[in-house]
């Protein structure tokens, strides 16, 4: 017969096995990459991705955005026009659905109008000044693919490794101190993507929800992470129309009368 346990080690079994299992729970609870397989050619998987994700052009969509950052954080509807490679219209709106700041970014130049203070910014469309609206580590033209359900671009980048991952496949590549991991499904949409800088993770963007009927490997969903800028964005997207002409003019922006004009750097 098993000897029976004195009460102190029992309680000090019992504690030790409760964190066992917490552990266990807390590691199962953690949704990361994929583990990684055989290797694969990264040059041509980078040549097959980029084909598969080459169309629609442009999309526009209503949806809302949750915000959690140091600035401009809460959560609000918008509304949401963008072009390849780098045309972006973004529409906030208040509770009662009037706009309440509009931001557009079209050849490299960015312009917001924040109603409820009447004050139009104008300037570059960097991160920075994108950030105005919805806190973002991207550039304009990296917004535009993942919305569009594409890698974004890695300037001067070049693949150097893949591998399989589970169902699908990771691709790395790399562009002086910068890499980018790209976690794609079997039929190669895109589901998160990892950008490092000098080793440390700089943001990452996890796509889900895909509308399979479409036809089309864009999300519905779009959650990104910048851990040293403390900004955590989700993005829901609904009644989406992609693949149709633009016009010019959604992606321009000129002051109201009145209004307060403000040039960024």
């Amino acid at each position: 017969m098993t000897a029976p346990i004195s009460a102190p080690h029992g309680r000090r079994f019992l504690s030790a096995a409760r964190a066992v299992v917490l552990a266990a729970a807390l590691a199962a609870c953690k949704q990361g990459p994929p583990p990684l397989g055989p290797p694969i050619d990264a040059v041509a998987l980078l040549e097959q991705v980029e084909k598969a994700h080459a169309e629609p052009q442009t999309l526009s969509a209503s949806g809302k955005a949750s915000v959690d950052a140091p600035q401009n954080g809460g959560r609000y509807q918008i509304q949401l026009v963008v072009r390849r490679p780098a045309s972006l219209r973004i529409a906030a709106l208040d509770p009662l659905g009037n706009p309440a700041a509009l931001l557009v970014a079209d050849g490299g130049r960015f312009a917001l109008l924040d109603l409820r203070n009447n004050v139009f910014f104008r300037g570059p469309s960097t991160p920075q000044n994108l950030s105005r609206l919805i806190p973002e580590p991207l550039r304009d033209e990296e917004l535009v693919s993942l919305f569009l359900g594409a890698m974004p671009h890695l300037p001067n980048a070049r693949p150097v490794e893949a591998h399989r991952a589970g169902d699908g496949s990771m691709l790395r590549l790399v562009a002086g101190d910068a890499t980018q991991d790209v976690f794609l499904g079997a039929d190669l949409r895109v589901n998160q993507v990892r950008r490092f800088r000098r080793g440390e993770l700089w943001w990452e963007v996890a796509l889900d929800d895909f509308d399979d009927a479409s036809g089309q490997q864009m999300p519905r969903r779009l959650r990104l992470s910048a851990p040293a800028d403390k900004i955590q964005v989700e993005v829901q997207l609904k009644e989406r129309v992609w693949g149709k002409p633009t016009s010019p003019a959604a992606f321009q922006l000129t002051p109201p009368k009145g209004a307060k004009i403000e040039d960024v750097e």
